[in-house]
């Protein structure tokens, strides 16, 4: 599938006030998102997660295991909550990356894609540590250690959306992309204007929206996105 970027395009807001970004992350991500998006964008951020991350109750054996894998820094997180255990670990991307040395692993980069991180990943003794809705395992071996349970729009999103005065929407995964189009009318998605985060994301959005891509999968491509279309 090709990409489906959209022209550049920034709606203007009414006179007196800030043109709106919905933003679906986790409620850490998102605040820490938000910062960054007041002080490079004229946009408002409206924190709505779309998903909330609950330890799932697994027993992580690592009997001839040597290497972890994490698709996600919420995957990193989940397992310094279940384990004590450092073990080299194998991550998608930076943030992911950072967030593991943060937190006491060895941690190897891939270049932002589970596929990109698959390739660079040892023959044998690797577990992949995942949640419960995972898009690719990358070995024999994996583990869902987290669930990502789906959340409503909050109050103040869906007035928003009733009055027509969202003007963007930030989407950093597939699954909140799902979410967020199974929580509104057909025509009410349609309308909107969703930047997202890797081709990934943009195929789980329903088709005949305008849709903006990243160059790479990071929160620093989004930012860059979002500075184009509302600069501050």
């Amino acid at each position: 599938m090709g990409p489906r970027l959209a022209l550049s395009y920034a709606p203007r807001a009414a006179k007196g006030f800030l043109p709106s970004l919905l933003l679906t992350r986790a409620r850490a991500q998102g605040e820490a998102f938000a910062e960054q998006v007041r002080a490079n964008t004229s946009l408002e951020p409206i924190i709505s997660p779309m998903q909330e991350m609950r330890d799932l109750e697994v027993k992580i054996d690592l009997s001839g295991i040597s290497t972890l894998a994490f698709t996600s820094r919420n995957g990193v997180e989940a397992f310094a909550r279940i384990s004590s255990r450092r073990l080299p670990a194998y991550c998608v991307g930076e943030a992911t990356a950072a967030r593991a040395r943060a937190l006491g692993f060895e941690a190897k980069v891939a270049a932002g894609t589970a596929e990109a991180l698959k390739a660079m990943l040892p023959k044998t003794g690797v577990l992949h540590l995942h949640g419960r809705h995972v898009r690719q395992v990358l070995g024999a071996q994996h583990l869902a250690i987290y669930d990502q349970v789906a959340l409503p729009l909050s109050d103040e999103a869906q007035s928003l959306l009733a009055a027509g005065n969202l003007n963007a929407v930030a989407l950093f995964s597939p699954r909140s992309a799902e979410i967020l189009a199974e929580s509104l009318p057909e025509d009410t998605f349609t309308k909107l204007v969703l930047y997202t985060l890797s081709e990934a994301v943009a195929a789980a959005c329903p088709a005949g929206n305008s849709v903006h891509i990243c160059a790479t999968p990071s929160a620093a491509d989004m930012l860059r996105l979002l500075s184009a279309d509302f600069p501050a």
